[in-house]
């Protein structure tokens, strides 16, 4: 007689919600704030600032060392900040996090980094040309991803 194996829901520690403040990602934080309460676990905000546009801009390689580049990554860094410091207020109980890099290989990293258990992220939606040269966020982190990822596509109207 072979007895059944009880199988335990996964447990929900920390949810990693990852920002880059666009309405999308607002209705990712929501679901990603009421999952982590759900759980009883800890909902983790980020944003990965990506200071590469340059390139994907086509300006020269040179930019970047220029006065003018420094001043406007200054300015990039500290609009990151400031939105980061409102969306902290709207989820008062969340931890959030600043880092710098590629945003779909920077997400996975802090994952691991905060041991999410899963990912819940706005997707855009984009097709045609927009997803070929950008690419998707969310998709590379689906696919790459080695815990659950939830994607929320804002609803439109």
């Amino acid at each position: 007689m072979t007895t059944a194996r009880r199988q335990t829901a996964p447990r929900v520690k920390r949810v990693l919600a990852p920002t880059d403040f666009s309405p999308g990602a607002e209705s990712a934080l929501q679901w990603g704030m009421s999952l982590s309460a759900a759980f009883g676990g800890e909902l983790v905000i980020l944003n990965v600032l990506d200071l590469s546009l340059a390139s994907v801009a086509g300006l020269p390689t040179e930019f970047a060392a220029m006065p003018a580049a420094a001043e406007l990554i200054g300015r990039l860094r500290a609009e990151t900040k400031t939105e980061m410091a409102k969306t902290a207020a709207r989820y008062p109980k969340a931890a959030t996090l600043l880092r710098e890099g590629i945003p779909r290989t920077g997400i996975l990293d802090v994952a691991r980094e905060v041991g999410a258990d899963l990912i819940v992220m706005g997707t855009h939606g984009r097709t045609g040309l927009a997803h070929i040269f950008f690419g998707s966020v969310a998709e590379y982190v689906v696919r790459h991803s080695r815990i659950p990822v939830l994607t929320v596509r804002r609803e439109e109207g």
